[in-house]
């Protein structure tokens, strides 16, 4: 009996934490053909933040990636369409930290990304940095090398 509590339970948070980041595409105007699921999820850190992907992945990002260092960042997928990268699907992934999409990144579906990486919204790092890789990566490091917080 206790098993099978456990179990109900565990469904019901999986459905709710699907239905957050679904909720936040549909809100961006993206018609969701598929939900993918889970498909990595780490624990954000100084360090972390400093590497390749990692640095890029965050500074594709609205968010302050120092407000959640310590925190487990889940990353779900989904391919939609009705995006602006691309006019067939793409493949968005959903950074969620306790429980409420924060993020993502996207790009054209089936494509391997061979280095391109983009915003949710299929911008570029240089079009939200507003400055070219190298100065901002260094700016970045320096930033985030220094920082107090864990």
């Amino acid at each position: 009996m206790l098993s099978f509590s456990t179990g109900c339970t565990s469904e019901k948070n999986a459905t709710l934490e699907r239905s957050e980041p679904q909720s936040y595409l549909e809100q961006k105007g993206y018609y969701i053909v598929s939900n993918e699921g889970i498909v990595y999820s780490y624990e954000l850190t100084k360090q972390k933040i400093i590497e390749l992907p990692y640095m890029i992945y965050w500074g594709l990002q609205s968010a302050d990636p120092s407000d959640y260092f310590g925190k487990t960042i889940q990353v779900q997928k989904f391919i939609v369409t009705n995006h602006p990268l691309s006019k067939e699907k793409v493949d968005v992934y959903v950074y969620v930290a306790d429980h409420k999409p924060i993020g993502g990144t996207s790009h054209p579906h089936g494509d391997a990304s061979d280095g391109g990486y983009w915003s949710i919204d299929g911008k570029t790092l240089e079009e939200l940095q507003d400055q070219p890789f190298q100065e901002w990566r260094e700016h970045w490091v320096e930033k985030y090398t220094n920082t107090t917080q864990n």
